[in-house]
């Protein structure tokens, strides 16, 4: 008898830009499930195959993983780290069939398949073709004939009697999720915690979706929490801290209600415009293409859009955008807290973005949303060059990436035209910022004891940095750590005699491992995969850093006792920043003269020297928390778990930040 050929069962055609992702749970129906030996994935990527030649805008991959039984804890998925276009990717899944009478679990029969885009350089779309196949037993005698379930812009089940669907595009996975009870209904008798997570340089909020997922199930029980991944700056990491700050900032505004008041109308109609321009490329994949997506779409309308066929086959949360759906329409929004962290560049941006919150709400919001931990994760707080051959701290000051690298290297901005920003800011004009105005490094300003961002710094409560010890090429320990631990002691750690496991890497060697990892990821074993929960922590140090005692300010940010600040106590004496900059309600002629004398003692100071004023400014009454990690591989994506299955080593990390941080 003729092998019968496979049956297909689901197809489902999209396209995902920066930051697209979607999911498919599929499920064997349990009546006719017994027919089916074997179901087989097939995703192709139908972008033209000679995308594959101009990486710089894109790139045109795709990843994609396959987990059975989803829910269970440890799983061990298949996994195509990265599928090129005109690829197509063929994933086995056997089916279960247990001896009769034998107890079975049925999510054994279930499967996740997950396909993300891997674009961060330029808000192009990736073609992606989904089918399910269903190879049936040989001798079945399953003949029911094709009856195709189609809704616009969702799977089409082609058998329904064989398998269920339930369907998550970009926008339900990413987007947020505000506390809800059995029925789904939103809980509206208890105030919020806004956690805002915010990405580094050529990244998307698909890099911090497992922080977090973790963050949400750690949270569920007190419905509490509510987190916000920021988008607005996919493809857009290289035009400043401050562009890429202002946008975060917005976005804040206008999640909490504040954008709607009487104050915030006035003074942020700019800011507002600029948001709606740059965000309708990152917002509009919720579904399909920019051209094919509706009108609710482009405007920014929500709602849960949810697509029930009448026997319950397919499912989808196609949610447009989940951001402001909430029953509060009047700021803060029952939110009464907030959390803000960030990895690599996101812990500066959010600085900035901090700053200019305190600045254009002359801080009435602070004053009504509490902020409680401040959070960086392998963040340059320094800037970069300092640690690394004096070749890239040029290179950054000559704009290798854009105006981001400029103000990563320190370089002064006397230069620069009066905001100090992008070339891009004359199309998409913003209010000034005090931070804007001064000539010195940005990363400078913002540190300066006395200015927006931090005495934005200083109310929250709590103030954490995370720092890999080793194998950051891209961010080296003393920046991340604000010149180090004051317990840890770096060359014990690397001794024989230490607790590291392996030797510390030179420079050169981490930077050839580090380039190797993200261009060609490595797949864990099944075996490594079920083992990562219970390898060891990779915390490695906790230390508690007192403030430094220097000039205290008044409530309106003016400095008094300008005496001189304790020196920091650093491996390096650090520089006095001395007096700070006059606060946002000064006069623009005080303005002036205080980012001219922060100029004039900048300007001629080394990258090193520049480092450590910035180092002594975050010390000066602000206490730390730093917390070392060593994680034996390439550990910048890894310490933030970029991606899930690929980023073992950070799991617990992750889970440290979930579980030393309450977000209640």
């Amino acid at each position: 008898m003729p092998k019968q050929p496979p049956l297909l069962v689901l197809q489902h055609t999209t396209s995902l830009s920066i930051g697209g992702i979607v999911r498919y749970r599929i499920a064997l129906d349990s009546t006719n499930g017994h027919h089916v030996k074997s179901l087989l994935f097939r995703v192709r990527n139908t972008s033209p195959i000679y995308r594959n030649i101009t990486p710089g805008s894109g790139p045109w991959k795709i990843a994609i993983a396959l987990v059975r039984n989803p829910d269970k804890i440890p799983a061990a998925p298949d996994l195509i780290p990265s599928l090129g276009c005109a690829q197509v990717s063929n994933l086995e899944a056997v089916v279960a069939h247990p001896p009769k009478g034998q107890e079975f679990d049925i999510h054994e029969n279930e499967w996740e398949l997950e396909v993300m885009s891997e674009m961060v350089l330029h808000p192009n779309w990736v073609d992606v073709k989904v089918e399910v196949f269903a190879q049936l037993i040989e001798g079945s005698d399953y003949n029911d004939e094709a009856t195709a379930i189609s809704v616009e812009k969702l799977p089409q089940l082609v058998h329904p009697r064989l398998i269920t669907c339930q369907y998550k595009d970009t926008a339900a996975i990413c987007g947020t999720t505000y506390p809800s009870d059995k029925q789904g209904n939103e809980i509206e008798d208890r105030d919020l915690h806004l956690v805002v997570l915010t990405h580094g340089i050529h990244g998307s909020w698909l890099d911090m979706l497992y922080l977090k997922e973790q963050i949400d199930a750690q949270n569920a029980h007190h419905g509490r929490t509510v987190t916000l991944l920021t988008d607005t700056n996919h493809a857009g990491t290289e035009e400043g801290i401050q562009m890429a700050g202002q946008r975060v900032a917005h976005d804040i505004l206008q999640f909490t209600g504040y954008c709607d008041t009487e104050k915030g109308k006035k003074t942020l109609t700019l800011a507002k415009t600029n948001t709606t321009t740059r965000r309708t490329v990152s917002h509009v994949f919720a579904t399909a293409k920019a051209d094919n997506t509706d009108d609710d779409a482009r405007s920014g309308e929500t709602g849960d859009n949810t697509h029930k066929h009448d026997d319950n086959t397919i499912h989808s949360k196609n949610n447009n955008d989940t951001r402001n759906r909430t029953a509060s329409t009047v700021f803060p929004r029952r939110f009464s807290k907030i959390s803000v962290l960030g990895h690599s560049l996101g812990g500066l941006i959010n600085i900035y973005a901090l700053g200019y919150i305190q600045e254009k709400t002359g801080g009435d919001f602070f004053a009504q949303i509490e902020p409680v931990h401040f959070l960086t994760i392998a963040t340059p707080l320094l800037g970069v060059g300092f640690e690394h051959p004096w070749v890239l701290g040029y290179a950054l000051t000559l704009g290798v990436i854009g105006q981001t690298g400029k103000d990563l290297s320190l370089k002064d901005r006397s230069g620069n035209k009066a905001s100090g920003a992008s070339s891009v800011e004359a199309l998409l004009p913003l209010p000034e910022c005090e931070l804007d105005t001064s000539p010195e490094p940005l990363l400078v300003a913002m540190a300066r004891p006395g200015s927006v961002s931090n005495r934005a710094l200083k109310k929250f409560k709590h103030r954490t940095s995370y720092a890999n010890i080793d194998n950051d090429m891209a961010v080296r320990f003393q920046t991340s750590t604000m010149m180090g631990i004051p317990t840890f002691d770096m060359d014990q750690f690397f001794s024989p005699e230490g607790a590291s496991t392996q030797p510390k890497r030179n420079l050169y060697a981490s930077a050839v491992s580090s380039t190797l990892a993200l261009l060609f990821p490595g797949v864990p074993s099944k075996k490594k995969l079920l083992e990562a929960l219970e390898a060891p922590s990779p915390i490695v140090v906790v230390s508690h850093v007192e403030p430094v005692v220097g000039p205290t300010t008044s409530g309106d940010g003016e400095q008094k006792d300008p005496g001189t600040p304790t020196t920091l106590k650093t491996e390096t004496s650090a520089t006095s920043l001395g007096s700070g900059h006059s606060s946002s309600s000064s006069s623009s002629s005080k303005s002036t003269k205080t980012s001219s004398a922060g100029s004039s003692t900048t300007k001629s100071k080394s990258r090193q020297e520049l480092a450590e004023m910035v180092a002594q400014g975050y010390h000066t009454n602000m206490d730390w928390t730093k917390i070392g990690v060593f994680i034996k591989n390439e550990a910048h994506v890894q310490i933030i778990v970029r991606r899930k299955w690929y980023n073992l080593e950070g799991w617990k990390c992750v889970q440290d930040v979930v579980e030393r941080h309450e977000f209640s």
